[in-house]
Order: structure tokens, then C-alpha cells, then sequence
């Protein structure tokens, strides 16, 4: 499908600042992006469920829309990537930029990673976000986690860029700035980047990472610092409203491109078009 400009300006001034989404309840954010794209659409949007699930119909047929559990990545794979540990020994099964990690069995071993690596992030080893992160220097901060329940990950310090990848293409690109708080409410901005400033290795790389896990639609994040970059963390889920509103930068209509991919999939083949294949 062709993007329509105008209705990608309408979103774009219709979700104008991030924080008016934030304020939309129950319906919130990406959620509400999709529903409102999907009306753009002509879909029939329909609200199911006040967590963010709806139906859209298309030749017909109804399908359902749960954005946490993208109907693009099949259950295995999105589970797979969930899981930060599993994540980390895919990467490093295939030769992708890893940070060095360790899921401790004892105390023990935890101490031993932070004596090789100084200062060191303790992250909960299933699940997205910034919920329950901990960076740690001291010993005495691993005897307050159960910490069986964490993977642990080498500090590095650098500039997190975010790849969205849609079905072997890169769709979008972000610089996400945080300051140097990692509690989950801390202050957002979102730069979004025009094509012309991707960097087209990184843009490869994450191709290769989402093919890697095995999956159609993903945010590939990255550390990138004067030493190199890294595979910071994957997200099969991650929020489009920062495509739609960035802090700066272009707009861009990722909305309507997931969108378009899932009335794709749902769409039945002919006979000639399996026979082809």
C-alpha cells in the first residue's frame, strides 16, 4: 500500500506531544495509535479489551490486534526474546555485538562478575523495560536481589540508538536519551532520524539480529561509544508513539506500516500465487 501523507500528517498532529498519549485511559499509547491508524485505514477498528486489544476486519474477516503480542513474531520467537539470557546466547551463538553477561547460579558467581567488570547492571532476566534495574559497584548490593531471578550485564556507558525492524527492513531509527537515571519514570527524549543519517552498518546488523531470533517486527537497541557498539537489548513490542511524536526529527508512519504487514499476512493467497512459491 501507498503511504497517504496526510493521513500520516493527522496522526502526527493528532498524537502531537507523547505525553497527551500517556494521559489516554485505559486505551494507552501504541494501543491507541494503532486504533486510530487502523480508522485512518478503514478497518473497523474495535475495542475488545480495555488492555489494548481490538479487532480489525479485513476481506471479511476479523482479526485480532494485541500489540504486546505482535501477530507478526510467532510465540516461540517473542518468547525467546523476552527471555534476556536466551537473547544474549542467540547473539552470541551467531557472532553478533554482545555485552559480556553472566545468569548467576550463587552469590558467589555474581560477586566474581563485578570483581572482572567493576560496575556492572543487574536486570531481571525475562520481561521489557526499565522496571527493576539496579546498576551495581558493590558487593553488598547482589545480597539484596534474589539473584537467580537476574542477568547480569557488563556496564558500558555510550548513546542508545534504537533500529525498528519490519519484515527484513529497517523502517526507523531513534537516538533515545535517557541522562544517566535508569529508573523507569525518568525524564524521555526521542530524536528521530532521517534516513540520510542511518548508520547503514548498524541498519545491517540489525537485520541480521532480528533474522538471528527469528523475527518479523523488532526495535534492535544499541550502545554505540568511541570503542564501538553493542546489542544493548531486543523488543518485540516496542512503543511506535515516539515514531509518531519524537522529541525531534521526523515523523514516520510506523503505525500504518505495521499495520499494513499484518492485513498482508491475514490477506489468503490464491492457488497460482502457492504454486508459485
Amino acid at each position: 500500500m501507498k503511504t497517504d501523507h496526510k493521513v500520516e500528517a493527522t496522526l502526527a498532529a493528532d498524537l502531537n506531544v507523547a505525553n497527551h498519549i500517556d494521559t489516554i485511559a485505559p486505551k494507552t499509547g501504541t494501543a491507541e495509535l494503532l486504533f486510530r491508524c487502523a480508522e485512518q485505514m478503514g478497518l473497523q477498528p474495535a475495542w475488545i479489551a480495555s488492555n489494548g486489544l481490538f479487532v480489525i476486519t479485513c476481506n471479511g474477516r476479523e482479526h485480532y490486534i494485541n500489540f504486546a503480542r505482535s501477530p507478526l513474531n510467532t510465540h516461540t520467537n517473542a518468547s525467546l526474546s523476552r527471555n534476556k539470557h536466551a537473547t544474549r546466547l542467540i547473539l552470541e551463538r551467531n557472532g553478533l555485538p554482545n555485552i559480556p553477561f553472566l545468569k548467576p547460579q550463587t552469590i558467589g558467581e555474581a560477586e566474581e562478575f563485578l570483581r572482572t567488570h567493576a560496575k556492572i547492571i543487574a536486570k531481571p532476566a525475562s520481561g521489557s523495560g526499565a522496571h527493576d534495574i539496579h546498576i551495581i559497584t558493590h558487593p553488598a548490593e547482589l545480597k539484596q536481589l534474589h539473584i537467580k531471578n537476574y542477568i547480569l550485564e557488563k556496564y558500558i556507558a555510550g548513546k542508545e540508538m534504537r533500529y525498528l525492524v519490519l519484515q527484513g527492513r529497517v523502517i526507523g531509527v531513534h537516538q533515545s536519551e535517557y541522562g544517566t537515571s535508569i529508573d523507569e519514570h525518568r525524564a524521555l527524549k526521542r530524536i528521530s532520524y532521517p534516513k540520510s543519517k542511518w548508520d547503514k552498518t548498524l541498519a545491517e546488523l540489525a537485520v541480521k539480529v532480528s533474522a538471528a531470533l527469528g523475527l518479523q517486527f523488532v526495535a534492535v537497541d544499541y550502545l554505540v561509544n568511541s570503542e564501538g557498539y553493542s546489542v544493548l537489548e531486543v523488543n518485540t513490542a516496542p512503543g511506535l508513539k515516539w515514531f509518531h511524536a519524537p522529541s525531534s526529527g521526523p515523523v514516520v508512519d510506523v503505525a500504518r506500516q505495521f499495520l499494513e504487514a499484518v492485513v498482508a499476512n491475514a490477506t489468503p493467497r490464491s492457488s497460482s500465487d502457492l504454486r508459485a512459491a
